[in-house]
């Protein structure tokens, strides 16, 4: 029976001390169980043994040699070279060198083998093999710690190496499978084939076989997606047991209000309408997700429903991520609902107007939830970008017993379909790929660093050319610069656009340190064309609407992700005119082919959908869509693609939280994580 248990300070392990523990604590490490669960992201096989001629023809690999020569040699620049001769079994030779390791001379003794792995690099016209990983030779490979073997490569820290934290976990592999007692029920793992969790923890770290190692990453990656399983099927058995009050769709008032829109709707918007308004008809809750492209008219689908919702005497909420935001979609309800005579409220920090009927409209921010007058006869929700919106003020919709509202979600950052099962499992989505048939595709260009004068001395002929009629959104990714990031900071370049650029066009300068109110203003000033280039960072990439904004210039394109580039082309187009988008990337990235191809990638496809999902597959949802803000779980090991292992996992969640005799938080707290 073993003395380890999981919860034991990672400072009861010999050797961990009070100043190493500090250091673990940088990589999230307190427990024993923290220390198990810190897996490698990559391996390295060296368990193919060369001989040093295979080596030489390879040029890469892990080779067993004996020492035959060990010397320090001194450099003019006082570096010390220490040059090590090694044969093999078959007396082939081969030089190896180290930089700045000096206690090497006396390490390597004449005639002890060591096995070694690296790679024949080129320094000017002379090849080498320069810090190879070696390790003294046991004389029996399975004994071997760090060589010889599959080795993972670990998230390391100052202090704590990948080599560190293998030698920290070894003393414990035989001790794995004893501690950890598998959450999971046996007849579950036997249907699935898959191995426990202590032989899947043994295996993560020190693996027999790369098949061993595939069937370790499988049971890890399903428990990943288990966690996201049983969250999503408590969530769904929560919302089973509540209720709220029907909005019974007027057919008469539906068909008045599309006749009173200047265009026809598209057919996703049709069936969107019709599963909302099916949705909204029950006496459960509706939990939908409206996930549309920019441009495609959620805001039309929000109105109706709103409509709906107030002709059946209930009170409607929109919640948007800014103020800025707020204000426009207040702006764009007053609009769109002035012909049926509804009462729409705005409520933020620097307005709250008061409620004229008992049955309304309020927009305004998510701090409208926290407000003790909130109408009682609320009935519909509506959030703009999901993403933006914290879990807690999710709860707070849910709190209170007795009915609740009916819940619509709309975002523009276009999800595939593939993470929309992982992420909004729990909720049933609505999707407009369509763009509205007056709207024109925006005219994309990549444009090369070389050409940049030449672009922003098109848009100053364009926006003469139109009486001034026409604007552009010039967009950087930092307000100031950075000693650490070579981009481009909004501060310094408004200066040279105005000085160099547009020295007799109005150009304004917005950021995200300027007050809300500073936004507004300018926004205002831009709407009502005072302004006529608009020199931003990524603020105004959500939500915008200016009709004669038809040129959004983005520089340093490379930062930002494909889904945020299509953000911020949406921001122009609103109109009926003409509009353009150009990515320029900067200077040092204009020869990087993987950068070039990103953007003339983004350049090419108009639809969100499609550069979201080559940016899932090339740069992972962290990158897409910024893990932190975004609710997409961040996984060590599953793959939010992996489809099928998602639903296994969502079958098997359903079993358990279908027990009512299954402990669902003692599997949460003790499955992989």
């Amino acid at each position: 029976m073993t003395n380890v248990s999981l919860d034991q300070p990672i400072t009861s392990l010999r050797g961990v001390g009070f100043s190493i523990s500090k250091k673990f604590e940088k990589l999230n490490i307190l427990t024993i169980r923290d220390l198990l669960f810190h897996i490698p992201f990559r391996y390295r096989d060296t368990s193919e043994i060369l001989n040093i001629q295979d080596f030489k023809s390879i040029q890469e690999g892990t080779f067993l040699a004996q020492i035959v020569e060990a010397k320090n040699i001194y450099t003019r620049t006082h570096k010390v070279l220490t040059k090590v001769k090694v044969t093999d079994q078959y007396n082939s030779v081969l030089d190896i060198s180290f930089f700045n390791q000096s206690y090497l001379a006396k390490t390597f003794k004449i005639g002890e083998w060591y096995i070694f792995d690296g790679k024949i690099s080129e320094k000017g016209k002379t090849k080498n093999i320069y810090n190879p990983k070696y390790e003294k030779y046991t004389g029996d490979i399975s004994l071997q710690k760090h060589l010889g073997k599959i080795i993972g490569i670990y998230h390391e820290t100052e202090g704590i190496s990948s080599r560190y934290l293998r030698n920290t976990i070894l003393p414990l592999e035989k001790e794995i499978k004893e501690i950890f007692q598998d959450p999971i029920p046996n007849s579950l793992l036997k249907e699935y084939s898959f191995l426990t969790l202590g032989e899947s923890i043994s295996q993560i770290h020190f693996p027999t076989s790369q098949e061993s190692l595939i069937k370790a990453r499988e049971r890890l990656g399903f428990d990943e997606m288990l966690k996201i399983g049983i969250n999503i099927e408590r969530d769904r058995k929560k919302r089973s047991k509540l209720s709220a009050l029907p909005i019974l769709e007027d057919t008469n008032l539906t068909r008045d209000f599309l006749k009173s829109l200047p265009f026809t709707l598209t057919n996703d918007q049709l069936s969107s309408i019709k599963e909302i308004l099916k949705d909204l008809s029950k006496k459960k809750p509706m939990n939908r997700l409206l996930n549309g492209d920019v441009g495609s008219g959620k805001t039309v689908i929000a109105a109706l429903s709103i409509l709906q919702c107030i002709r059946n005497n209930y009170s409607a909420v929109i919640l948007a991520p800014t103020t800025v935001l707020a204000q426009q979609h207040y702006e764009t309800f007053l609009k769109i609902l002035k012909p049926f005579d509804i009462d729409v409220e705005i409520w933020i920090s620097s307005k709250k107007t008061k409620a004229k009927s008992p049955n309304t409209l309020i927009v305004g921010t998510h701090a409208i939830l926290y407000k003790s007058d909130i109408p009682k006869n609320l009935n519909l929700v509506i959030v703009d970008e999901q993403h933006r919106f914290g879990v807690e003020q999710r709860e707070k919709l849910l709190r209170g017993g007795g009915n609740i509202p009916h819940y619509l979600t709309m975002t523009a950052t276009p999800i595939p379909r593939s993470l929309t099962e992982v992420v909004f499992g729990n909720v049933e989505v609505s999707t407009i790929k369509e763009k509205p048939k007056m709207q024109k595709d925006i005219i994309t260009k990549y444009v090369p660093y070389s050409k940049r004068s030449d672009c922003f001395d098109w848009i100053n002929r364009k926006i003469k050319e139109s009486k001034y009629e026409q604007q552009a959104f010039i967009v950087y990714p930092l307000i100031e610069e950075s000693a650490t990031l070579d981009a481009k900071a909004v501060l310094t370049e408004f200066q040279n656009l105005k000085d160099i650029h547009f020295k007799d066009i109005k150009i304004e300068l917005m950021h995200g340190k300027l007050k809300e109110k500073e936004k507004i203003e300018i926004l205002e000033r831009f709407k009502n064309k005072k302004i006529n280039v608009l020199v931003s960072t990524s603020v105004i990439e959500v939500g915008i609407d200016m009709p004669d904004a038809t040129v959004m210039v983005i520089e340093d394109a490379h930062r930002f992700g494909l889904a945020q580039l299509h953000q911020l082309r949406g921001r122009v187009g609103r109109g009926e005119k003409e509009s353009y988008c150009f990515v320029i990337p900067s200077l040092n990235e204009q020869e990087n082919e993987s950068v070039i191809d990103r953007l003339k990638y983004f350049a090419s496809h108009p639809s969100g959908f499609d550069v979201a999902e080559y940016d899932l597959q090339t740069r992972g949802p962290g990158e897409v869509y910024g893990i932190k803000q975004s609710g997409i779980p961040q996984f060590k090991i599953a793959s939010l693609t992996d489809i099928d292992m998602f639903k296994r996992a969502k079958s098997v969640a359903k079993e358990l939280v279908k027990d009512d005799n299954m402990d669902l938080n003692y599997i949460l707290e003790n499955i992989f994580r």
